[in-house]
């Protein structure tokens, strides 16, 4: 028969035999816990890891869109610039050639010509209206109006201040026409051909 001490000894091993079969369940269990806790916060941490580069690729992506889109729209305003630059001054330089051209014998030939042309034209409409052409030069040119009229006709010649350039333009109220062959004209019609053959386009 079991002592008393022996009793109280066996009682207190099962005691702690059960004490630390509660700690080890209890030990595991917040073990699992925290094993789940992790995956958990591991998986939340992924996804907002995923979401902030995700957002942060997409910021730098706009930003370097961004600033693509002003170094090309300052590129393309330099470069139309200097087309425009180079434009002007070939414009500047034929301005001068043909400002030159009318200090020469070969402008009168080309005066004379441009009112042959005028009276082939209007003369279609009939002879009857030619009387009542005016023709309009400029005033630098004034001392062409006589070889003008010889080539024309009985005309009026006036001197219109917006021909810089020189040549002449004829109109006709009565039936309606109007050729201009002034040399203004003929230069800014080039500014087209310019545009599309220079090889300076701006795409």
């Amino acid at each position: 028969m079991l002592t008393q001490e022996e009793k109280l000894s066996k009682f207190m091993l099962a005691i702690n035999e059960y004490a630390q079969e509660q700690h080890d369940k209890i030990m595991r269990e917040v073990e699992a816990q925290n094993a789940i806790e992790l995956e958990k916060a591991e998986k939340e941490f992924r996804e907002e890891s995923y979401k902030t580069i995700q957002r942060r690729t997409g910021e730098v992506r706009s930003m370097i869109s961004r600033e693509l889109a002003e170094k090309e729209s300052a590129g393309k305003k330099a470069l139309l610039a200097r087309r425009n630059a180079i434009e002007k001054e070939v414009f500047e330089r034929a301005a001068a050639k043909l400002d030159e051209f009318t200090k020469t014998d070969a402008y009168k030939t080309y005066l004379r010509r441009a009112a042959l042309e005028a009276k082939k034209a209007f003369i279609k409409c009939g002879e009857e209206h030619l009387a009542s052409t005016v023709i309009y030069i400029r005033d630098r040119d004034k001392k062409c109006s006589p070889l003008i009229k010889t080539a024309f006709g009985d005309c009026t010649v006036k001197v219109d201040p917006t021909i810089v350039l020189g040549g002449l333009r004829a109109e006709n109220a009565e039936i309606g026409r109007v050729l201009d062959v002034t040399l203004d004209v003929t230069l800014e019609q080039q500014h087209e051909w310019f545009a599309e053959n220079s090889g300076l386009t701006i795409a």
